[in-house]
């Protein structure tokens, strides 16, 4: 006995621990797994006998990340048609040996190519969370590139799987739905919106034979519903009270909110984003925003977006994030009329590229460079609609892609000047560009490298109204 507590004694403290946790209730070591992601769950068959299989019964959390293989394969390193197999094993492999009652989260996020090969291995998986009455389901089929595949390659939602007698497992605790490059009618879609009462956010992207979504029903819990590069989509329709946030990027369609009472958040991106500006939309909706967020690169370079003078009043709009590209040593304060619109802005996020070629081009080009008298007239004009306004509630302003050269400049000026009640200016230089590629030095010539980006960030201190605080990271 007394051989046996030396010997406890003498056991390293994690050693000890271990025996402690291990001697805890069966019940308790579920509780602590379920919470667990799947990996780190799965690291606990290694710890002793009784742990090898409890996370087959209790891991509830089944998220098949492999970024970094598609991040190689994007590399070129490795190739997708060795890697979609052992991604395909991996998966069945662990939905085999999983012998828990419920689900709380399936993602399966990987790039398998042609559709029509693992069509039959994603049905199972689909119809393994339906079995385990999942809370969250994730399928992201998009290509590795980044880029979404053609519409033949896309796989095509298993609609047999939800025409099940209704003793049968279903959706019903379906909180999460999100499907991307997964092909998906309006009458699916409409299944899960009339059956699955807890849903709570909904996003499509890339569903190759969605062409009208219509969402409606008082009962909707549905708070979050995100639309993305349905190429084939042409109306969408919304009317759900407890809806907060809604975010759409493709082409331009006709898109109707109604009784959307909560909506706090809109993001629009790609070519809708112009129908959006150049509408100037009025509607009762956009006076509630919060929020708002452009993505603009689709245009090219901050040149060719229009901003109307008169736009529509944003009158609890908090905070504003625009995306842009911006031609080096070009004008880019062609958002002024959108601030002005927005008396209670509070913070504005700047996000954008630089445009090295096109201002090369404009000096070394004749016929272009002719045309860079009409572009003077029309900064003259942004310039003039700029000093009409000032910003009297703005206290944060952040640029991200900041690289020390007159188009960020003068933008920090302009905003310095017209920001009566600045508390904060973040400059990321950092990053570049937006894309959140590293950065270049040779594709960036000067000022436009880092040291110069730092260097004229640093320079904003003395221009700061004395309470504000700049941080550059």
């Amino acid at each position: 006995m007394e051989k046996k507590a030396k010997k406890a004694r003498s056991a390293p403290p994690q050693s000890r621990q271990m025996d402690w946790i291990d001697q805890l209730p069966e019940e308790i070591l579920g509780n602590i797994l379920s919470r667990m992601a799947m990996k780190e769950a799965t690291r606990t068959s290694i710890l002793s006998r009784r742990w090898r299989n409890l996370w087959k019964v209790y891991g509830s959390h089944l998220d098949f990340d492999a970024s970094e293989t598609m991040r190689l394969m994007f590399d070129g390193v490795k190739e997708r048609h060795i890697e979609a197999p052992k991604y395909r094993d991996w998966v069945n492999q662990v939905l085999d040996s999983h012998e828990g009652s419920s689900l709380e989260r399936l993602r399966i996020a990987f790039d398998l190519g042609g559709s029509y090969i693992y069509a039959t291995a994603v049905d199972k998986w689909i119809d393994f969370a339906i079995v385990k009455r999942v809370q969250r389901l994730e399928v992201d089929l998009t290509a590795a590139a980044g880029c979404y595949t053609c519409s033949d390659s896309v796989y095509t939602f298993p609609s047999w799987l939800l025409d099940l007698p209704s003793d049968f497992p279903s959706f019903d605790r379906l909180t999460v739905l999100c499907l991307k490059s997964v092909s998906i009618t309006e009458e699916d879609l409409a299944y899960f919106l009339s059956t699955c009462p807890f849903l709570e956010q909904l996003t499509v992207e890339n569903s190759s034979s969605l062409q009208n979504f219509r969402v409606s029903g008082q009962s909707l819990k549905l708070k979050h519903l995100e639309i993305g590069y349905c190429q084939k989509l042409q109306n969408v329709e919304v009317s759900a009270a407890s809806l907060v946030s809604f975010k759409y990027a493709g082409p331009r369609i006709n898109i109707c909110l109604i009784e959307v009472p909560e909506l706090a958040l809109v993001s629009f991106s790609n070519q809708y984003c112009e129908k959006f500006i150049i509408n100037s939309p009025s509607s009762l909706y956009l006076s509630r925003l919060e929020k708002l967020e452009l993505d603009l690169r689709f245009t090219g370079s901050a040149r060719c977006v229009g901003f109307p003078s008169n736009f529509p009043k944003f009158s609890n709009l908090k905070h504003l994030e625009l995306k842009f590209v911006a031609v080096a040593d070009e004008s880019a304060l062609f958002f002024s009329s959108i601030i002005g619109a927005s008396p209670g802005l509070i913070t504005l996020t700047l996000k954008y590229d630089i445009d090295w070629a096109t201002r090369h081009q404009t000096l070394s080009n004749p016929e272009v460079f002719r045309n860079q008298g009409m572009l003077d007239v029309c900064e003259k004009e942004w310039e003039e609609q700029a000093r009409r306004y000032s910003h009297k509630c703005l206290n944060v302003i952040e640029f991200v892609g900041w690289a020390g050269i007159k188009t960020d400049v003068q933008l920090a000026n302009y905003l310095l000047e017209t920001a009566i009640s600045l508390e904060k200016i973040i400059v990321d230089c950092r990053i570049p560009r937006y894309t959140r590629t590293s950065w270049n030095e040779e594709l960036c010539p000067m000022p436009g490298n880092r040291e110069a980006a730092l260097l004229s960030a640093k320079e904003l201190k003395r221009k700061l109204p004395p309470r504000a605080q700049l941080i550059i990271v």
